[in-house]
């Protein structure tokens, strides 16, 4: 595992994230960079998305910190959340520290300020609950992240995990792939369970088509497919589909940069017939649906029928 110094950040970013932590000190508001960004710098990754998490109220100063950024500020106060767009495209999320509870399995959660320490507690993975702290320049590893990723391991924070969200089951899948790791025993069993109470359908179509196309983008998605394949997932995207090693041969033969719209086009390629269906079906945007239908039907043309 990398030991975490901030001089070795992208240049942008350091200087973003130092504005950022110096006005947190000022307002007496820990605050930290979290999630998925500290997990790719532990491993020695460039994080492609950064978040920070603050406890306390950022919307009360965040403002001067976006101006002198030359950011502007979209606030999502439902879940207590901000983002800061820059001129060159990319953006910063900023969330305050919180406590979530669920209403409903599957439902999205309600959520209300807390510390750093409980705000780890309510994460999907101990992976994913690594905070470094902008003020001090130290890592707070609450749950044992950093061990279970020496050992390649991927376990879950809480037995309810997949029942209050569901889409952490595609998430497990996603991550399990890419970084090569092995689905700890409890864990495992908790995905079963899950599966077998039938809590993905509890999810709303748009969002099962989201952690469809999430696992279509990464860099090599089969992995995440047949994980997907074999803990029961596909049947809650469209329970006709399968994953075979055939597919996942005809993905593999994509060039490696392939947008997710033409490797979903692939999967529909054993049944063309029912794509406008399946697509309409998950409420797929009339753009995406049009890249998909295109690279379908030169699949059509090419081979002169389905793909078998």
């Amino acid at each position: 595992m990398k030991r975490l110094t901030i001089n070795e950040w992208p240049r942008m970013w350091r200087l973003r994230l130092e504005t950022l932590g110096r006005a947190a000190v000022r307002h007496s508001c820990p605050s930290a960079i979290v999630g998925g960004c500290v997990r790719d710098l532990v491993l020695g990754l460039e994080p492609k998305d950064w978040d920070v998490v603050v406890e306390g109220q950022p919307s009360v100063w965040i403002s001067d910190v976006a101006s002198s950024l030359a950011a502007r500020v979209v606030e999502h106060p439902r879940f207590m959340t901000l983002t800061l767009h820059f001129s060159d495209g990319t953006h910063l999320d900023i969330a305050t520290a919180r406590k979530e509870t669920y209403v409903k399995p599957g439902s999205l959660p309600t959520v209300q300020p807390s510390s750093l320490s409980v705000d780890a507690l309510r994460r999907d993975f101990s992976a994913n609950a690594l905070y470094f702290l902008l003020s001090e320049g130290t890592l707070f590893d609450p749950t044992g992240g950093v061990a279970d990723m020496g050992q390649k391991r991927l376990r879950v924070l809480h037995d309810i995990s997949f029942i209050d969200d569901p889409t952490r089951l595609f998430r497990a899948a996603r991550y399990a792939a890419r970084y090569g790791w092995t689905v700890d025993k409890h864990t495992l069993d908790l995905i079963q369970s899950a599966v077998a109470a039938r809590v993905p359908q509890t999810v709303s179509l748009v969002r099962l088509r989201h952690e469809l196309f999430r696992l279509l983008e990464e860099e090599d998605p089969i992995g995440g497919l047949r994980l997907a394949w074999q803990w029961g997932l596909w049947t809650y995207w469209d329970p006709r589909w399968e994953f075979t090693e055939e597919l996942g041969a005809r993905l593999k033969s994509l060039p490696r940069q392939s947008p997710p719209a033409h490797r979903l086009a692939v999967l529909l390629s054993d049944h063309p017939n029912r794509a406008e269906e399946i697509l309409t079906r998950f409420s797929t945007p009339v753009d995406l649906k049009k890249q998909v239908s295109a690279h379908l039907a030169n699949f059509i043309r090419k081979f002169n029928g389905p793909i078998y």
